[in-house]
């Protein structure tokens, strides 16, 4: 099997887990560092740093010390009823395989910078925060490897009543893949993929007792401006929900249903891929405040396609997540999860179209040994099958770092990261190893 500089093993599946994560990626999940799933250098929207809440009032998820609030957040600065937070971050790092290759690694040194700014309303009800944040990357020697990114967007609050919340958000981002995005192959030869991305949405939500739950609708728009063509772009459009009951204040019971059109702009060599499927899961939710949190649902998924030449796929999925904090200043959080995300493969002008089934497991721990520094490390698994096709990926992933605050504006800090891929064809295996420093400041 011969492998081009053309070959683009699932340019859309690629977008879907290292943007959006596909359609079990929209729930809430790890912090960003613990985002295994081979990220696009997306930047994250910024989040207004939140005063400190009564210890008690905090879940067992907000009481990570991977996630609290410090103790002495930034001020911001006042404008009127709004607070304006800026921030920047500036990293320099070393990668010694930057192309993900098995052979022929390359190595350089990278800089980047990442301003940011998030406007939050000072209201007593309601909330609307409006956000920018870019990521500039530069390389000493493969400056064929630089990128600019960015995301601008915002997000509205309304308070119906007490228990019944609306939100709205719209996003607007450009996204450079990383070199190793599941699903992804491409020689050094071949120019880095670059994708503007669309989302807009909205959200009811209700938070009664004994029933809860929520629903919304969602659009996003997927654009290649480099490294893919035309007949890459598409359009995703999905609804999905919650609806729970407490037995206890401790122990509910849910049903996460969620439904998905997918529609392309342009057929690829003949291939009519636009399709629609659904996944359904049923779960247990544990919660005692501050200590554990723990959630976990199974279900069935089925995707099918509008040419009756592609086959239909379903399957069991399941999504789990664990935050637990055994001591104040330990911290353990961990996520499994099966699911199906959109794909297609481009070999030798071969075309299949059909679902990657994803299967993820992850922990990460956290240590603040004392208030201002926080030590965190976490290791990770992640398996791709492609029904039907040739083409499999299995990803190990370790990282370990620190976080100095020295004090409420200023902080730095290392980071190691390890990251193995084991693929067939064999001309996909890479091990990559990255050893990064961070400053930054914010306001």
């Amino acid at each position: 099997m011969r492998i081009s500089s053309t070959f683009r093993a699932g340019r859309s599946f690629a977008v879907f887990l290292a943007v959006c994560g596909g359609m079990a990626g929209a729930l809430d999940s790890l912090p960003a560092s613990a985002q295994y799933s081979v990220p696009a250098t997306t930047p994250t929207p910024p989040r207004r740093p939140a005063a400190a809440p009564a210890p008690d009032d905090l879940s067992a998820r907000d009481a990570s010390v991977l996630r609290r609030p410090r103790s002495d957040p930034p001020d911001g600065v006042p404008i009127g009823s709004f607070v304006l937070f800026p921030r920047i971050e500036v990293d320099g790092e070393y990668d010694d395989n930057v192309f993900r290759t098995r052979n022929n690694r390359e190595g350089d040194f990278i800089f980047r910078v990442r301003p940011g700014l998030t406007l939050s309303s000072d209201w007593d009800q309601h909330g609307l925060d409006l956000y920018a944040l870019g990521e500039i990357g530069r390389y000493a020697d493969l400056s064929s490897e630089n990128y600019e990114a960015f995301t601008v967007g915002g997000r509205g609050r309304v308070d119906l009543t007490d228990e019944l919340i609306w939100t709205t958000y719209g996003e607007f981002s450009r996204n450079a893949l990383s070199r190793g995005a599941p699903a992804l192959f491409a020689l050094p030869s071949a120019e880095r993929t670059i994708v503007n991305v669309i989302t807009g949405g909205t959200d009811l939500t209700y938070n009664g007792d004994p029933f809860y739950g929520r629903i919304g609708p969602r659009f996003r728009r997927f654009d290649y401006v480099q490294g893919g063509s035309s007949q890459d772009n598409f359009n995703v459009f999905d609804i999905s929900g919650r609806i729970g009951y407490r037995i206890t204040p401790e122990f509910s019971v849910f049903v996460d249903p969620s439904y998905e059109w997918v529609r392309y702009d342009k057929r690829s060599f003949g291939i009519d891929q636009d399709n629609e499927g659904f996944d359904v899961r049923l779960g247990v939710s544990y919660d005692v405040t501050r200590t554990i949190t723990a959630e976990f649902g199974g279900g069935y998924y089925r995707r099918t396609y509008d040419d009756p030449n592609v086959k239909p796929q379903s399957g069991f999925s399941f999504l789990g997540r664990l935050y637990w904090n055994p001591l104040d200043n330990v911290s353990i959080e961990a996520e499994a999860r099966r699911s199906f995300s959109q794909y297609r493969t481009n070999l030798s002008n071969a075309v299949a179209v059909g679902n990657a089934i994803e299967t993820y497991f992850g922990i990460r721990a956290g240590w603040e040994p004392f208030d201002p520094l926080l030590i965190d490390g976490g290791v990770a698994y992640a398996q791709y099958r492609y029904p039907g096709q040739a083409f499999k990926e299995d990803y190990w992933f370790v990282d370990i770092g620190a976080k100095y605050f020295i004090n409420r504006n200023f902080y730095l800090g290392p980071r190691y990261f390890f990251e193995h891929r084991t693929a067939r064809p064999s001309a996909g295996n890479y091990n990559d190893n990255r050893f990064l420093f961070t400053i930054g400041a914010q306001l």
